[in-house]
């Protein structure tokens, strides 16, 4: 992305104690700007206009995702930007070590009249969130020292002698290729999500799915001795609480976040009362006539084990309770549903979740849906 920084009266736009180290064939130099000298370095907006020549086109709402982060957590991080600039634009004087010689550190130039080739290749909604959270919290001007925390804040700048728009694109799908964080990852270890908190203290506490929730793997292998994976529970405690495929907004998280404990005890309910007398599958894990050695088998004869039926199961509780008092109507029509493969007829083939001499359940949301309200409309009678 260009950014046209403006032409200092002096020779240098920049100086700024620096290492320097050589990779891929390239100089590339390291350093750490708080935020306030970060906008007189970067200064201008980022925007669709600006980053025309970026890697990928801007989102705003990532950014802005960004910037309630950084407004909100006082325990922030944030990741090192990327920049490429012209090499002829910068200069590079090192300090001595000990007399023995050039180290590799020093401090590095970035000449006035070349400082127009500086382009952010990776980094530049964190760019956008930077600026946008200054700004708000400079026009609130409520007398908070946050501003002040956020502007003496610092952020690492890894910048290379580059300036070819293909190379740098290249660098940042290069850059890019790093393993994404597994979604089961992702549920174990984020403590700012209160369906995560909720999953995993039931994987802990609760008797139906304690030592039954594969905690390593983002999806459950027909031979697994596990009900469900650890994301898998909380996408379906997300669906109990919220309705099917309904996303919460940042105010619902927070609320939730206040009363994990009362969000618990409601999942809790779910899971070891409500399930266990819907299906006898579950009874049976809980009162000990299933192993959990037993698990693998039952998963080819019956749909009960299908992470899709759980979830199903989890949305139709969800909507009964909102019109009953009690959910004990709908665990004995569940209960009493014929859920084996190739059947003929049954309670998942009527509600066209799957084909009669079906062994899979359809999972497409469409189908999803319309077995939520097939179920909904049978168990009222």
């Amino acid at each position: 992305m260009a950014l046209n920084i403006p032409v200092a009266a002096s020779l240098y736009s920049m100086q700024v104690a620096a290492h320097q180290f050589r990779q891929g064939g390239r100089d590339v130099y390291y350093f750490v700007l708080d935020m306030a000298t970060l906008d007189g370095v970067l200064p201008q907006r980022v925007d669709d206009s600006i980053v025309k020549e970026a890697n990928r086109k801007l989102t705003p709402s990532h950014a802005k995702n960004i910037q309630m982060y950084l407004g909100e957590k006082q325990d922030w991080l944030l990741g090192a930007m990327l920049l490429g600039i012209a090499p002829d634009a910068v200069e590079f004087e090192s300090m001595l070590n000990n007399g023995s010689g050039a180290s590799n550190f020093g401090i590095l130039s970035i000449r006035a009249n070349r400082a127009n080739t500086l382009r952010i290749f990776d980094g530049q909604h964190r760019r956008r969130a930077i600026q946008d959270v200054l700004a708000d919290l400079a026009d609130r001007d409520d007398g908070s020292d946050r501003l002040g925390e956020l502007r003496a804040s610092s952020l690492a700048v890894v910048m290379y002698a580059e300036d070819d728009i293909t190379t740098l694109r290249q660098m940042f799908v290069d850059a890019s290729k790093n393993k994404r964080i597994e979604q089961h990852t992702v549920t174990r270890f984020d403590q700012r999500d209160p369906f995560n908190i909720t999953a995993v203290r039931l994987a802990d506490e609760s008797r139906l799915f304690k030592s039954r929730v594969e905690m390593e793997r983002t999806s459950v292998s027909r031979y697994s001795q596990s009900l469900i994976t650890i994301n898998q529970l909380a996408a379906a405690l997300k669906t109990l609480e919220l309705g099917y495929n309904k996303r919460p907004s940042r105010s619902v998280l927070d609320d939730l976040m206040l009363k994990r404990d009362d969000l618990y005890f409601r999942c809790k309910e779910w899971a070891d009362l409500f399930l266990p007398k819907a299906r006898s599958e579950y009874a049976g894990l809980l009162n000990g006539k299933i192993d959990n050695a037993d698990i693998p088998e039952y998963r080819t004869t019956t749909f009960s084990y299908s992470v899709t039926f759980i979830r199903i199961l989890a949305a139709c509780y969800r909507l009964w309770m909102e019109t009953h008092n009690s959910w004990d109507q709908l665990a004995d029509f569940v209960s009493e549903a014929e859920l084996g493969y190739g059947i003929g007829r049954g309670l998942l083939v009527d509600a066209g979740m799957t084909n009669p001499e079906g062994t899979k359940l359809f999972a497409r949301r469409q189908e999803v849906e319309r077995a939520i309200h097939h179920i909904m409309r049978e168990a009222e009678g």
